[in-house]
């Protein structure tokens, strides 16, 4: 038998961290003097739900997604309320329909199912890395059948998953590939940052990420169309496809996932 001072904590020890951490506050006078800039503006939100100028959102909005897609390296940067509504908004501009299979992982937080699920397709779980947790390549192209449409890679704290052999495997297969990147804002895979390797990546400003807004997701992306798709599902898409001229109608139900 151990002794009660040689036990984990899990099963009955000693904790080690014996009162909680102070909570840490990311906020400094640049960022108070942005928001209260904003809020002297009056103008707190830009974004109209109809073909226009302010279809994309204000200045600030805009400003913000320059900066995002400058600092990641990519040809567009959208942002979103949430990276729950970046991850809906990216499986729907893939054009997944009711019945469609996406491969996930299942060591994740639920949003990366639930967004598959809010099309109507179903998210098929593979296996991860015993290193990494992060998507093994062996199993998802194990679970790949003839209704398999699209690959989700959640790269799980901080650590990018083998995106070199999942876009082979793509390839093979002619799936597209979305990098649930929430806990990865930074992080690199050979060279390039997490997230930006896919046709469609992303990741969360919840208020416990690296960057923060509170609440909000910037979804990245080098495809014009799948950007354009993103703005309208993110933006009512339904009252803007007429006068935006858009043809191709699936998953244009929009909503509202505007970061302010």
């Amino acid at each position: 038998m151990t002794s009660p001072s040689t036990r984990l904590a899990l099963h009955g020890g000693p904790k080690t961290i014996a009162q909680p951490f102070v909570r840490y506050n990311p906020l400094g006078p640049e960022e108070v003097a942005a928001a209260k800039a904003v809020i002297e503006s009056g103008v707190l939100s830009q974004f109209l739900g109809r073909w226009g100028a302010d279809f994309y959102g204000g200045p600030k909005v805009r400003e913000f997604e320059r900066a995002c897609a400058e600092y990641f390296g990519v040809k567009r940067a959208i942002t979103v309320n949430s990276w729950t509504s970046g991850l809906v908004a990216a499986v729907g501009a893939l054009g997944i329909e009711p019945g469609d299979e996406v491969i996930v992982s299942p060591w994740t937080m639920c949003a990366s199912a639930t967004a598959i699920l809010h099309w109507n397709a179903i998210p098929v779980f593979a296996d991860i890395e015993p290193d990494t947790f992060c998507l093994d390549p062996k199993s998802v192209e194990a679970n790949i059948t003839p209704h398999t449409r699209a690959i989700m890679a959640v790269d799980i704290c901080g650590h990018s998953a083998n995106l070199d052999a999942l876009r082979a495997i793509a390839d093979r297969h002619g799936l597209r590939i979305i990098s649930d990147s929430a806990q990865a804002p930074g992080a690199m895979y050979k060279g390039r940052y997490a997230g930006t390797l896919a046709d469609i990546g992303g990741y969360s400003l919840n208020y416990h990420k690296h960057i923060h807004t509170g609440e909000g997701g910037i979804l990245v992306t080098n495809d014009e169309d799948l950007a354009e798709r993103l703005c309208l599902i993110r933006n009512h898409a339904e009252a803007v496809v007429a006068d935006k001229g858009v043809t191709d109608l699936t998953n244009m139900i929009g909503h509202n996932f505007r970061l302010g």
